[in-house]
């Protein structure tokens, strides 16, 4: 049975509210990108490095951080890290050209990930030997997949009231309020586990190159479209060296970052295959964003606003799916539940894209979302960490994050964009080659809209430009509308295919096993 003393539930809460700022310091300007592009008025592929860089830089120092944070005491690590966090998130208002923003954007993204192990180290010490691990696990996927999405609309709301800064400020109240806390409960300035430093230097900094090669891939691969330019194949070529330097570096290691002995376990070959797709599921969302900003017309917050539905889904299916592992429940249920999910997500969605949707046409679908990422998010952090010994936790933790963060989230985002361009241009080619005299509705389309020019006193060389122009553009909201329900089709029967593999195959019929690493903050 699980008791907890008195009062330790306040403390308890308090120490989770801690984390939330540092899980959430890269999603308050989630739907701001616009403003701060135009602000700098860098290029494009300038926003795009900085855009890539702080969630590279965060990923890079994960594993030094995680060293970090078990070798300096607690207090002083919150304390430091917030208020340097406060002072990084806000030389980012004072930043005057687009290489300041991303320098300081990326040590707040390296702050942050400090601070979350540092907030969440006392939390495993004081409360894993009373929770259950689902329970523990579950709770951190709670706040961090819950407050994720407030953070994004609440930032938002702050923008409206004036521009982008504004989130920025929100962002430094909730670095003072993490001090404030920081004072009250955590009474005692301790290491929590404080052991002789030993770090993998060596395999940190091919693991950093590894990372600088794809951050290229995924900001120009799309642009030089990929291997038909030689610097992207001889990026991918280099890849291929580095993985290989590497495998030889964890022969003549004793404590690598990642130890390849990890795969010897076939629920972490299994687990990072599992990250690896249901980030992929994850990642189409931001096809809906682009769909709603870019065709629809809706202005952020009402973008912000239609995305809190997902939090309706997460508040069902984590606390179930988490009560379930508890009782252990099998792991094949749950699984088929979070991919039927996904797959309705897709499904649903591949019927919306048509003009003039209503936000509350997204409701359902979001809904399902966050039933899909309540439960296969918890299963498959659990999954991956089962009988994994401590000295192989950081293996098991970067394996998992390289598979849903490198791999499917940020390259596979980048080559699905270069997917939905290609479609969209062979759909626009097909569309247009029926924009003829012998097509009576595009001809009595081009009609009402010269007519309706002419009518505004143009001439009629000046409205017949316009007309063809107007029919263009349709045509090319047309032709993306059609891509993206392609990729909508497509995703729907690439979540719905793990179900048909776990019934065949009877595969994963039966409950959790022994976990007894920590949960992987991402």
């Amino acid at each position: 049975m699980i008791s907890i003393k008195k009062g330790s539930i306040f403390t308890l809460v308090g120490l989770y509210v801690l984390t939330i700022p540092f899980f959430n310091a890269l999603n308050v300007t989630s739907y701001d990108n616009s403003q701060i592009l135009g602000h700098f008025g860098a290029s494009t592929i300038a926003f795009t490095y900085s855009t890539y860089i702080p969630f590279f830089a965060m990923l890079g120092f994960l594993p030094l951080s995680l060293k970090i944070g078990k070798q300096i005491k607690i207090r002083t690590m919150i304390l430091s890290v917030s208020f340097l966090s406060l002072i990084c998130n806000t030389a980012t208002l004072y930043a005057t050209t687009i290489e300041w923003f991303t320098v300081w954007r990326s040590l707040l993204a390296i702050l942050s990930i400090i601070g979350i192990f540092a907030s969440l180290l006392p939390i495993l010490m004081k409360y894993n030997p009373v929770f259950n691990m689902p329970i523990l696990y579950g709770i951190v996927q709670f706040i961090m997949q819950g407050s994720k999405q407030l953070y994004q609309y609440f930032g938002t709301q702050m923008t409206s009231i004036h521009n982008w800064t504004f989130g920025v400020y929100f962002l430094n109240i909730n670095f003072l309020i993490a001090i404030v806390l920081a004072w009250i409960f955590y009474k005692k300035d301790i290491a929590p586990m404080k052991t002789p430093f030993q770090f993998d230097w060596r395999g940190w900094i091919i693991i950093l190159l590894f990372f600088t090669i794809v951050l290229f891939l995924c900001a120009e691969g799309q642009t030089r479209n990929w291997l038909s330019d030689p610097k992207v194949a001889m990026a991918f070529a280099f890849l291929l060296i580095i993985v290989g330097v590497y495998l030889i570096h964890v022969r003549l290691t004793q404590a690598p970052i990642i130890n390849t002995d990890v795969y010897k376990y076939k629920n972490v070959v299994l687990g990072s295959l599992l990250f690896f797709y249901t980030g992929m599921m994850n990642g189409t969302g931001g096809i809906v964003t682009g769909f709603m900003t870019n065709i629809l017309g809706f202005d952020t917050i009402y973008v912000a606003r239609t995305h809190l539905a997902i939090l309706i889904g997460l508040f069902i299916a984590i606390p179930l799916s988490t009560y379930l592992l508890f009782k252990r429940i099998y792991l094949s249920t749950i699984w088929v539940v979070g991919f039927a999910c996904y797959g309705m997500y897709h499904a649903i969605l591949y019927f919306r894209f048509y003009p003039e949707i209503d936000s509350a046409d997204f409701f359902g679908p979001f809904i399902f979302k966050g039933l899909a990422i309540g439960f296969l998010y918890p299963a498959a952090s659990l999954y991956i960490s089962e009988n994994v010994p401590k000295p192989l936790g950081d293996s098991r933790m970067m394996s998992g994050v390289i598979a849903r963060v490198i791999f499917a989230s940020l390259l596979g985002g980048a080559i699905l964009g270069t997917f939905i361009s290609n479609l969209n241009v062979q759909h626009k080619t097909g569309l247009s080659q029926q924009l003829t005299a012998l097509n009576p509705l595009a001809q009595a389309q081009l009609n009402k809209s010269k007519n309706y020019y002419l009518s505004q006193g143009l001439s009629a060389a000046e409205a017949q430009k316009n007309a063809e122009k107007n029919l263009s553009n349709q045509t090319a909201k047309s032709s993306m509308m059609l891509a993206y329900k392609d990729i909508y089709l497509v995703m729907s029967a690439l979540c719905f295919f793990p179900i048909l593999i776990l019934l065949l195959f009877k595969m994963a019929r039966r409950p959790i096993g022994s976990v007894a690493v920590e949960p992987i903050p991402f």
